[in-house]
Order: C-alpha cells, then structure tokens, then sequence
C-alpha cells in the first residue's frame, strides 16, 4: 500500500479557555460563545489587519482544551458539540477540582489515562490553586484510521503557571520536573508505536529547560517551528503586535487581547504548542486561531488558541524503536541533565526550607499552648478580660500551627522525596549517555 493511501491530515486545535470560577471575567459568556463557535455557529468580530488564515470557520478532527473548571461550562460544551464531536472526554481528577482538561474528537477514542504531576506547587499557595487542581497529563489514544496507519496519542496539559520572571514564584523547577515526566510518557507511548502530539499550554516559552525536555529529551519538534523555521525570540518582540501573531504565533500576553491589553508589546510569546514526533507527522499549516472579538465581550479568552494540520505518515514496519542517537545530540542532552540538576538542587534547598520552618511553627505551637494555660492562671485573677484575649490567641496559633504542621509532615516530606526521584532519574539518564559517548570513541 503506498504512502498517499494510508497518509491521513488531521487538523488540531489546543486552547486555554480561562475558565476559572469566580476569577475570571466573562466566563459563562466566553465559554458559550467557545462551545457555539466550535459548534459551527459564531457572531465574533475578526481582528482588523489580522491575515485571515488565524479566523473563519473552526472545525477540526481533535480539540484540546484546558482549564474546563466548572461543570456547567463542560455539559454546554458538550450540547454544543456532540453533532461535530461524538467522541469527548472531560477529566476529573484532582482536590478541589480537576486539572481542566478536555478533549473533543471526530476520531473514535480507544482509551483514555490521567497521569498527575507529582511535583506542582504548595497548598499553602491556595491563592494560587495549581496545587488543589491537580496538573496533570491527559493522555487519550485515537484508533487507526486503517491497519497500516500510526495510532494517535495526544497528550494534553497545562503546566503550573509562572507567577514571576524569577525567583520561587516562578516556579521554574516545578515545570521542569512537569516535563521531564511529560517526556518520559510520549517516548513510552512512541515505543509503543504511537504518533504521540503533545498539546496544551505548557508555559513555557521556546529554549527553556521544560521546552527542551519536551523536545531534545524526546527528538519531538515544534510544530510551528517545523513549518516556519526556528525563530528568533527577541525579534519578534520588536514586531508590531498583529505580525507578532501571523509570523511569531503568540498566544499570550498578545496586546490584541483584550483581556491581556495592559501588557506591553514585547511581552506577548508563544506558550500554546502542539509537540510532534517528525518521524511520524508533518506539519502541513499553522495559525493562531479564536483571535476574533465576542461584542461587548471581548476576547475569548486571555489566550489564543493554536491550530495546525498535521499529516500522519504511513507507518514504517522496517522502522527501529532504538535509533541511534548522534554524538553532538547526546552532549546537548548532559548539559541539559546539568542544568536540570543544578534546578533541582537550587529547588530541594528551597524545599527543606519550607518544611523546617513549618516543623519549627508547629513545635513553638506546642511550646506556645503550654506558656498560655500557664499564663492564664495568673492573668485572669486580676483582669478577668484577658481569658478571652488567650482564648482567641491560643484558637489562631492552634490553627496555624496544625496547617504547618500538617503541610510540612506530610506535605513537606512528599515534595523533597519526589524532588530526589527526579534527581535520581537524571542521574540514571546522565549515567547512560555517558556509556552511550564511550560506546562511540
């Protein structure tokens, strides 16, 4: 059978909907305009001057979205949909909600799996929720089209969020251990003789340690740079904003989102990918798309979304699952395993911190309970008032005390344990690919 009769394009489409409850702006009016116009039906306004290959008609074979938080959202989506989409799956798990992942799909699914992230942020960051939601990977496989055709598997996400340039609240080392188990999962799926397409927001920006796990560590490519050649960051933040979209494909922080309108020009990026295996896909077009206006609304969401077209290629049976991995190819990946490491250990010092001084809240909590029933003894024969100042103390340093205790005895001892298993795998992944330079000497 040839190429041409078993080679099949499949149109995707990845998009972060901003649909956190009580937080963002517009949601049940941004959703449903969403789901109406994946449905086939839209009164949105395109963006003046924008190329009209980033708007139009949406319909696409698989559609990945992320933060789907609220219940509600999901089942409109799904009346919207079911006619252009018969296949669809919502995924649940998490702590207060689950990570917000969705996939919508012409193609049948065969199975579905949620593998959540064991390093992703603090509870005490509750302000904050990447913690409660559970980030994770949602990994959906697509059956065949025919016999001789790849299997498709889609790995979905939405990696923990910055919440600064630098610093701990970046939370740089979270997302790299994210995408380190991220790449573990699509060469899984890949030797098991998958076309594997990672998709999602994976914030993070080209040439960063996360995006270089999920591309050097796996020899995936992005699909946008597939198409339009590796790009120069820094010159597309000196682009007009509306080129910044057609030649750059910024998704965030895009002046021309309304929702995202007070940033300034040479922050927007590009944080909404669709990773490929180039072995076993070609990128045929890309674009920036849900670039239009809802009226009186505004943008569809603080993101754009990313489209491609993707050609899957007839599967090869003479193809090796061990290739043999070039030497410059294995030099790149030790100084990314360096540099891993060095994240790692910069982070575990971070974390021990952080259970110390909660074990140490906890145990001056103890010391504090005993000085106050000590203390009240003597103060409420002589102003009786102050028992119920000693009450509320001793109710708020109790309740403090206990969510540190709880956070740094349970909590705290998870994250350094998990932070050295991933220090471990580096460590065995570095080991080999020195026995793979000597094997070439």
């Amino acid at each position: 059978m040839s190429t041409q009769e078993v080679s099949q394009d499949i149109k995707f489409l990845t998009f972060n909907t901003w649909g956190l409850k009580y937080v963002s702006k517009f949601r049940k009016q941004r959703l449903k305009a969403i789901a109406e116009k994946l449905g086939g039906k839209s009164n949105a306004l395109p963006l003046h001057g924008l190329s009209a290959t980033h708007s139009g008609v949406d319909d696409y074979d698989v559609v990945a979205l992320q933060e789907i938080w609220c219940k509600s959202d999901w089942d409109y989506i799904e009346r919207k949909c079911q006619h252009n989409y018969p296949y669809r799956r919502l995924f649940y798990s998490g702590i207060l909600a689950g990570p917000g992942l969705a996939i919508l799909s012409k193609i049948p699914i065969e199975s579905t799996f949620l593998y959540r992230f064991p390093i992703n942020g603090r509870p005490s960051a509750f302000f904050r929720g990447d913690w409660y939601v559970g980030k994770s990977v949602a990994v959906t496989l697509l059956k065949p089209s025919t016999a001789n055709a790849y299997p498709l598997a889609i790995l979905n996400s939405h990696m923990h969020a910055p919440y600064a340039a630098t610093g701990d609240a970046a939370y740089y080392c979270h997302r790299s251990c994210q995408a380190w188990d991220m790449s573990k999962l699509a060469n899984l799926y890949k030797l098991a003789g998958y076309a594997v397409v990672i998709v999602g927001d994976l914030n993070s920006k080209p040439g960063t340690l996360p995006h270089k796990f999920l591309t050097r560590e796996t020899g995936f490519v992005d699909s946008w740079e597939q198409l339009h050649g590796k790009q120069d960051l820094a010159h597309i933040a000196k682009l007009e904003p509306l080129r910044q979209i057609d030649y750059g494909g910024t998704t965030c922080d895009s002046i021309m989102n309304t929702w995202r309108s007070m940033r300034q020009p040479d922050e927007a990026c590009r944080l909404d990918y669709a990773l490929i295996d180039p072995s076993r896909l070609v990128t045929l077009q890309a674009s920036v798309r849900f670039t239009e206006r809802i009226p009186e609304i505004g943008s569809f969401s603080d993101h754009f979304a990313y489209n491609c077209t993707l050609r899957l290629q007839a599967r090869d049976v003479r193809s090796h699952t061990n290739e043999e991995i070039a030497r410059p190819m294995i030099m790149e990946r030790l100084e990314i395993y360096e540099d891993m490491l060095n994240v790692l250990d910069r982070y575990t010092k971070v974390a021990h911190w952080q259970k110390m001084w909660r074990g140490t809240h906890f145990w001056l909590t103890v010391v504090c309970i005993i000085a106050v029933h000590i203390a009240i003894t003597f103060t409420s024969n002589r102003a009786s008032w102050s028992s119920i100042f000693w009450a509320f103390f001793i109710t708020v340093a109790v309740a403090t005390g206990l969510i540190d205790g709880l956070i740094s005895f349970l909590f705290g001892r998870s994250e350094v344990r998990a932070l050295e298993e991933v220090k471990m795998e580096v460590l065995d992944a570095k080991s080999h690919a020195y026995r793979l330079l000597e094997n070439k000497v």
